[in-house]
Order: structure tokens, then C-alpha cells, then sequence
């Protein structure tokens, strides 16, 4: 018996559904109506199964999809094929006038069923205004619960769009605009479960937080280089947010971002991204507001330790809290205020005590880096990820942690370090290494009390990569024999190529 009389229709049109990619939903449809007759039958028959209509795959086949859908709800995704800026252009092109008609074939097609409406997800970059003056008109298609509008770059000449002639598109519950001058007041949604807008200059402060107000069923948030064509701190009271898990902010104006982070009520907060300037992020912290204080401690509850990542910038990650500093070369006394900042917010976690995980990926530290850390944090994990065969700056910094400091009161750095991790490409810095595992084992024995300050513990894992084309000049297995005799007993890995 065929497995498609061996169970249940639903289901089996269920493993169909499954089986369609949705960038290319009709050409896999028609392979899987090769199969058999009976295949062929039911999902003919399926309407739900045809209910993607793309761009992807040409006019022929988004004409066949819409007839094949019937009446069932439909997911319409317009994707620009050539994505090329306009000033990368020298003329109208013949691939830019397939384009424009295919994107006026689309719309013009989609229109007569706007009505069925579930999704609309547009990608473009050249006829971002084009496809503007399509689904501007449109009348508010009552069953759309998704809408997706990215541009690849900012259309600042066309003007702010007003959806589906200003009537609200009330069944909205995910929305995402990247680059889209629309406005997003009008679709009146109150049932929004995500938001996520980006590169959004044309909009407001007071637009926005209407929205917000007007969303409690909002459980994912995002805010990122939305301009706002005005930032006077809107005039509200806090804006309730009983269900919203995840929230980012990035690179908001200064003013809007401390509104928001002092006024947004969200006892389920799992997960907060912000993004600024360490300025920014420092006049965040300053504040000393219960609703701030109450959000931090929230998204960092439980954490057994943090992350810290600086490449230029620096990511800071406590829990489901995440902070970077958008800034080149971000200096310690950067650091210090925000560390200070985090410590006055935070109840229940000592930063100075709570187990750090450092990472330098393509960046490496400078000697004072590394004592600032000493002095400051408890770092119990130290990565180096990148390229070793850039530059020789690492042979001048693995030496640094086989040996006391320098000057009048010398010290171990990183004492508390139990697991290190590098990238390795050269046999001189496989030997640094080396020396340096046998140098701080060493030490364990050879120090007397309060010699060094704290005396450093022995390493407990010890990670080695290699990736990339650049061989090790020595064998692996001479290699991993020198590390795990100097290791005395700590885990040794390898990993690469």
C-alpha cells in the first residue's frame, strides 16, 4: 500500500508542505507531481500547498501558483533579482526593464486577491520606489498578519508611504521595515507580537511610542538606527510591555533610548541588546531610575558568568543582557565607567568577583589591557582568535602571561586564568606558548606567599586551533606532546585543518 493511503490526508499533505522550497514552491511542486498519478491528483487538489507566490521563479510561474491557490491564504514575496543601486547605474538597463514589468505584472496579478492576503515580504533596491506606488493603494487586506518591506538603501527622495489608503490592517502581528519609508501610525495594529525597524530616519519619536502603547501583545522589539525626525522626549506615562521577551536597541538618539529604558515595563524580559556610543551607554547607566535598575537585574538573573569580546569595540554579555560599545579602540577608562554603571544596577552579582570569559578576535591587548583586567575582573577564560600570521604583534603578548610584571610592585596577570585558547601558525609562538604553560605551573611551586600578588592557578583547558592554508612548519603530534607535558595534566585540544 503507498504511503499516501497509509495515512491520514491532512498529514501527508502536511509532508508535502515540507518538502517545498519557498524561494522555488512551483518548481518543486511539479517534480513531486512526478512521482505518480495520485501524487499528482492530491496536490492539485492541495490549494494550501500553492499558497507561496514569488518572483523567484518568473511570471509563468507565479501566474500558475495563483490559479493552483484557489481561495487559500496567500504568502506573497516580491524579491528584486537585480539589486543594484541606482548610482551604479549608467542607464536604464535591459534586466532593470524585465524588472519593472515583471514588478507591475506582480502587483497588478497579487491585486486581484488582496483580499487573501496573509504575508508580504518585498526586497528591493532599485524599485523600491516602484514597488511603493504598487502596494500604496491597495485596500487593507483583512487577513494580513505579516508584513516584511526591506530596501537595500535609503529612498530618501520618495515620500513617507501610507499603506492601504490610512485604513488600519488590524490582523497585523509581525512587522518589519528596513529602510522602508512607510509609515507605520496609519496600519493601527493593536495585536503586534514583533516589531523590528531599522534605518528608519523618517520616524518619530511620538509615532513610535503610540505604537508601543497600542501593542501589549508585543514579544519582540527592535529599534536600530531609527533616526527619528524629531527627539524631544515624548510626554508619557510607562508604556506596559507584560509579554515582550526580547528587546534591541541600537544607536537610537540619546534622549529617545533613556526614555524608553526608564519607561518600558517588561517583567518577562529575557534578552536586551543595546547598541551606542560608550558615552551614550554611560549616561544610560548614571541614571538612577527603579525601572532601569529592575530591567538589568532581570535579564541578568542567574548568570554564573559574563563575556566580554573587543575587536575595536566592545560586546560586554551578562545573561540575556547585551552591551556594546560602539567605538574604535574602546580604552579602559571607557570600561571603568561602564563597569561602575553595570555594579549600581545590578543586584545580587559582584562583576569583580563573577567569572569573566575574554576574547580578542583580530585585535590583540596591550600590556596595561591586561592589568586593568588583573585589577579589575576575574578572568577565568582568555581567547585568541584570529589569524596569527597577520602580524607578529603576539610574540610581544603570550610572554606577558609567563612572567611577574615589571616595576616597584610586580604582579601575575590574569592569576584566576583556568582556560586559554589560541590560534597558532608559527613555530615561535608555538614555543612562547609553551613557556608560558610551563612558566605559570611553574610558579605555583616557586612562589612564596604573596610573592607576585596572587599566585597563578594552574590552566585546566587548553584550546589550540589552526585554520587557513598556512601550515605549521613542525608536526601536529610534537606539537600537542611539547603542550600537554608543560600542561601537567590540564585538558589539551586541538582543533583545525
Amino acid at each position: 500500500m503507498p504511503i499516501h493511503d497509509r495515512i491520514p490526508r491532512e498529514i501527508f499533505e502536511s509532508i508535502l508542505r515540507l518538502c517545498v522550497d519557498s524561494e522555488k514552491p512551483v518548481r518543486d511542486l511539479e517534480n513531486l507531481q512526478l512521482v505518480c498519478r495520485s501524487w499528482r491528483d492530491i496536490i492539485a487538489e492541495a490549494s494550501f500547498l500553492w499558497s507561496t507566490i514569488t518572483t523567484v521563479e518568473g511570471r509563468q510561474a507565479f501566474h500558475k501558483a495563483l490559479r493552483m491557490a484557489k481561495d487559500s491564504p496567500l504568502d506573497i514575496i516580491f524579491i528584486e533579482r537585480f539589486r543594484r543601486r541606482p548610482s551604479d547605474l549608467g542607464g536604464v538597463t535591459a534586466g532593470e526593464m524585465i524588472d519593472r514589468w515583471t514588478s507591475f505584472d506582480f502587483f497588478t496579478a497579487a491585486a486581484e486577491k488582496v483580499h487573501q492576503w496573509r504575508s508580504l515580504e518585498i526586497q528591493a533596491t532599485n524599485l523600491a520606489e516602484v514597488v511603493l506606488a504598487f502596494i500604496q493603494p491597495q485596500n487593507p487586506p483583512p487577513e494580513l498578519e505579516i508584513l516584511h518591506v526591506e530596501f537595500e538603501w535609503n529612498p530618501m527622495a520618495a515620500p513617507v508611504a501610507v499603506l492601504f489608503p490610512g485604513a488600519p490592517a488590524m490582523g497585523l502581528k509581525h512587522v518589519t521595515l528596513i529602510c522602508a519609508p512607510i509609515d507605520i501610525l496609519p496600519l493601527g495594529s493593536t495585536g503586534l507580537k514583533s516589531l523590528i525597524l531599522r534605518d528608519m530616519p523618517w520616524a518619530t519619536a511620538e509615532g513610535i511610542v503610540t505604537v508601543l502603547t497600542n501593542s501589549p501583545a508585543l514579544t519582540n522589539l527592535c529599534l536600530a538606527e531609527v533616526g527619528l525626525s524629531t527627539t524631544d522626549e515624548p510626554k508619557l506615562s510607562p508604556i506596559q510591555l507584560p509579554f515582550l521577551v526580547d528587546l534591541e536597541l541600537g544607536d537610537l538618539p540619546t534622549p529617545f533610548l533613556i526614555f524608553l529604558l526608564s519607561n518600558l515595563a517588561v517583567p518577562q524580559l529575557r534578552s536586551l541588546q543595546v547598541t551606542d556610543e560608550p558615552s551614550v551607554i554611560d549616561r544610560l547607566l548614571a541614571l538612577k531610575t527603579s525601572n532601569l535598575s529592575t530591567t538589568l537585574t532581570s535579564v541578568t538573573s542567574g548568570a554564573q558568568n559574563y563575556e566580554m569580546t573587543l575587536h575595536g569595540g566592545c560586546e560586554i554579555t551578562i545573561g540575556g543582557l547585551r552591551i556594546s560599545l560602539d567605538s574604535q579602540g574602546a580604552a579602559m577608562n571607557d570600561l571603568d565607567q561602564t563597569f561602575g554603571g553595570l555594579s549600581d544596577h545590578l543586584k545580587g552579582l559582584n562583576l569583580a568577583d563573577l567569572p569573566l570569559h575574554l576574547t580578542y578576535p583580530f585585535y590583540l591587548p596591550v600590556p596595561s589591557d591586561l592589568e586593568w583586567f588583573t585589577r579589575k575582573a576575574n578572568v577565568t577564560s582568555l581567547a585568541f582568535v584570529r589569524k596569527p600570521w597577520v602580524d607578529d604583534d603576539m610574540d610581544t603578548v603570550i610572554p606577558l602571561l609567563g612572567q611577574p610584571t615589571s616595576g616597584p610592585s610586580p604582579i601575575w596577570l590574569l592569576p584566576q586564568l583556568e582556560v586559554f585558547k589560541i590560534d597558532l601558525g608559527t613555530t615561535q609562538l608555538r614555543c612562547l606558548v609553551v613557556d608560558m604553560i610551563k612558566a605559570r605551573h611553574a610558579a605555583l611551586s616557586d612562589s612564596s606567599p604573596g610573592a607576585h600578588g596572587t599566585v597563578p592557578k594552574l590552566l585546566r583547558e587548553i584550546w589550540l586551533y589552526h585554520h587557513g592554508e598556512c601550515l605549521l612548519p613542525s608536526p601536529l603530534e610534537d606539537t600537542m606532546a611539547e603542550v600537554v607535558q608543560a600542561a601537567k595534566g590540564a585538558d589539551v585540544h586541538w582543533e583545525g585543518s
